[in-house]
């Protein structure tokens, strides 16, 4: 008796055995990518859609979506006949558990479209020991324990957000060239490219104790942050006239007492208008080449910006940045319809010090 598997079946499975869903995520991060493929490179052309690539012998048994209203029971006795009562993973000499190529490649699509061969093979090689684990909870009633539905809730909804995202990626990919140059005229302004230097000046100094002293260093907070912002007005000054940002960085780093290696001055030239902190903006998009802004205060200290060049992509060179801009703007259009607060009694505030600045 042979039990097929559907893919929804396949990918639900993922989701009820945490320990193969880490595994899954990091074929995805590490899969090189290869150019023009389409299906998973997984199977050999000759091999029939409607062949079996991975077979399980003495299983039985399906597990299904929670909340599905179907169970995992119905597991085929040594006859092959339905027995509710045996357990889902008594051993079955007349059960096979079948996955057929099409199935494979369906599982494989949802989880990386351009998988590496080798992986592939190598996923398939786990995938049965992912089942059996997963249908293994099931029969001990893991599945239904209320500590258990939470998280098996969460990982479904993190499921489906990785799925409506890489929905949201095929629909931008099926548009045409003309529909996505009618989206790069439309938003000209959004594709030009700023090239930066930066200066990180921190708004507190670090004390360390006095040597062979037990007691902790005095601390006056207003009178370091009005010593920080005086040496930021002077750093910036000196980077105006031409001063050489890395050498003005690691003075700012010494004056504030911080020991750890100073941040790397260049910010790079693919900063566009979407991806600029919107505290820097007024200041960064009225600047020409070869200005340096105003010291800008945010939570982490002061920073001092100076603009290298700025210039706009070209068509011929913006297909992929319109095909992610157009996926970033359906993306953001659903988080700005909904407004998440916290509880501010619960969860502590951050401290300055463990603010991460956005161009840091």
């Amino acid at each position: 008796m042979k039990c097929r598997f559907s893919p929804v079946v396949l990918f639900v499975s993922l989701i009820l055995i945490l320990m193969h869903l880490g595994a899954v995520a990091q074929i995805q991060q590490n899969a090189p990518a290869t150019a023009g493929s389409t299906t998973p490179p997984a199977s050999q052309p000759e091999v029939p859609l409607d062949a079996a690539v991975i077979t399980i012998h003495g299983l039985c048994g399906n597990v299904f979506f929670p909340g599905s209203k179907q169970d995992a029971s119905g597991s085929q006795s040594g006859a092959g006949a339905p027995d509710a009562s045996a357990p889902l993973m008594t051993p079955n000499p007349n059960c096979e558990t079948v996955i057929t190529r099409q199935e494979f490649e369906s599982l494989m699509k949802g989880i990386n479209p351009r998988i590496d061969p080798k992986l592939a093979r190598s996923f398939a090689a786990q995938y049965p020991e992912t089942l059996m684990f997963a249908r293994t909870a099931v029969e001990a009633g893991l599945d239904k324990d209320p500590a258990y539905q939470t998280v098996l809730q969460f990982k479904y909804q993190q499921a489906l957000y990785s799925i409506f995202k890489a929905h949201v990626k095929e629909n931008a990919n099926a548009l045409s060239d003309a529909e996505l140059e009618k989206f790069y005229n439309e938003h000209r302004s959004r594709y030009e490219q700023f090239a930066l230097l930066r200066i990180h000046v921190p708004d507190t100094k670090e004390h360390t104790p006095v040597p062979g002293s037990s007691d902790p260093p005095k601390i006056n907070t207003a009178a370091d942050e009005a010593v920080m912002k005086r040496l930021a007005i002077k750093i910036r000054a000196q980077a105006v006239a031409g001063g050489n940002f890395e050498k003005l960085q690691a003075n700012a780093y010494k004056v504030a007492g911080v020991t750890e290696e100073p941040p790397d001055t260049d910010l790079g030239d693919k900063w566009t208008r979407d991806t600029f902190p919107a505290e820097y903006q007024a200041a960064v998009f009225s600047m020409k080449p070869g200005q340096v802004s105003e010291p800008i205060h945010n939570a982490s200290g002061w920073h001092i910006i100076k603009l290298v060049s700025r210039h706009t992509v070209p068509w011929s060179e913006a297909r992929d940045m319109t095909l992610q801009l157009i996926v970033a703007d359906q993306a953001n259009a659903i988080r700005k319809a909904v407004n998440g607060e916290l509880n501010n009694q619960y969860f502590v505030s951050a401290g300055a010090h463990d603010v991460t600045d956005p161009l840091k």
